[in-house]
């Protein structure tokens, strides 16, 4: 039986215009992350962003990547090896394909470079062998995550200043 250690929070909004810009403010937090497109996916949409910027796709692709790092990073300090950016870097790839029509994100890629001591091979190559199993992201997107989603809809009068609402709501789950 799962126990729930925390909900992660978001409020997502569109900003106007037809760059596909997204702003997220994660619950307890003041900064706000902003998401657009860029590159093949600016193509796909058949557009030429103002600013090009990270896409939704992106934000999952250095999600997984960071998460990967940081597990395989405290694996090493647990043996006693440096994890420091002079030690430990990594190359993150997100393989993004059209696939039946729909854009997919169908693979991530993790390129680490090590700089270790020369006695520490072979607790290295454990910890690699390892980590994976411990990145909370990487698992989520191995075993599926279920997505679901409900709207509530509020259809505003135009017949006088005043709102007239009528509420419905819609949902997958």
């Amino acid at each position: 039986m799962a126990r729930l250690l925390h909900l992660s929070k978001a409020k997502v909004h569109r900003e106007p215009g037809k760059d596909k810009i997204k702003r997220a403010q994660f619950d307890g937090f003041s900064d706000v992350v902003r998401m657009g497109v860029h590159g093949g996916i600016a193509d796909y949409f058949k557009l030429k962003p103002e600013q090009p910027m990270p896409s939704t796709l992106d934000y999952v692709v250095a999600a997984i990547g960071g998460c990967m790092t940081g597990t395989v990073a405290g694996a090493l300090e647990a043996r006693g090896i440096a994890a420091t950016p002079d030690k430990l870097e990594a190359d993150v790839e997100g393989r993004i394909e059209e696939i039946d029509g729909k854009m997919l994100l169908t693979g991530v890629s993790i390129h680490y470079r090590l700089k270790i001591p020369k006695d520490k091979r072979a607790a290295v190559e454990r910890a690699l062998e390892h980590h994976e199993a411990l990145c909370a992201v990487s698992e989520s997107v191995r075993r599926g995550i279920a997505v679901d989603w409900k709207a509530d809809i509020e259809e505003e009068s135009t017949s006088d200043s005043t709102v007239e609402a009528a509420v419905s709501s819609a949902s997958r789950q």
